[in-house]
């Protein structure tokens, strides 16, 4: 047998191989799942079920009062509607009565309290994270500034993302001013 006649019965037997191990894959994967048989939980019936041809409401399932007095008078669409605020009973009682103060009137006096201030502006969500020099007469900086998906580079007087205007780039804190708030805040050289 020559060599190339041994080089050919090789391939032949790679080939026979191959074509075994992808007819016992084909075998496999058309096999059907096995699975286990799950039995259904058992049903409850009722004492007494309706009829099919019963088509009547069953008051008594509905006469049944179980769950709280107020279900139904909660509005669903406002949000954390804060609760009442307690009310203070003003009627006559002796001084000596179980009531703390007497009279209806906590020990403390009774308390007020302070409005609450709207929440301030959310902070500015940018990073200064670098800067470049320029090679010209004016010198200056461009500022490197980044949020959690791009990075912007850009010079003093620029506006970025039409809501932010670069008012001042140094090599330690760039100033931002926010245009939709009208205030300022500045922004540290990250590290």
């Amino acid at each position: 047998m020559s060599k190339q006649d041994r080089r050919k019965l090789s391939i032949l037997v790679v080939l026979l191989a191959v074509l075994g191990l992808i007819l016992v894959m084909g075998y496999w994967m058309n096999q059907p799942a096995t699975t286990a048989a799950v039995q259904p939980p058992e049903t409850k019936t009722s004492a007494n079920p309706p009829a099919p041809s019963d088509a009547s409401i069953r008051m008594n399932l509905l006469d049944k009062s179980e769950g709280d007095a107020d279900v139904g008078r909660k509005n669903i669409f406002e949000y954390r509607q804060p609760p009442p605020p307690p009310s203070v009973q003003r009627g006559l009682s002796s001084p000596g009565s179980s009531q703390p103060g007497g009279f209806g009137v906590p020990p403390g006096g009774i308390r007020q309290q302070a409005p609450v201030a709207p929440p301030g502006p959310p902070p500015i969500p940018l990073k200064y994270q670098g800067y470049l020099t320029l090679d010209t007469p004016t010198g200056g900086f461009t500022a490197v500034i980044g949020d959690d998906t791009r990075h912007y580079n850009v010079t003093v007087g620029e506006v970025l993302m039409g809501r932010y205007r670069i008012l001042a780039i140094t090599d330690k804190v760039v100033d931002v001013e926010d245009l939709a708030y009208n205030r300022r805040q500045s922004l540290p050289l990250a590290k």
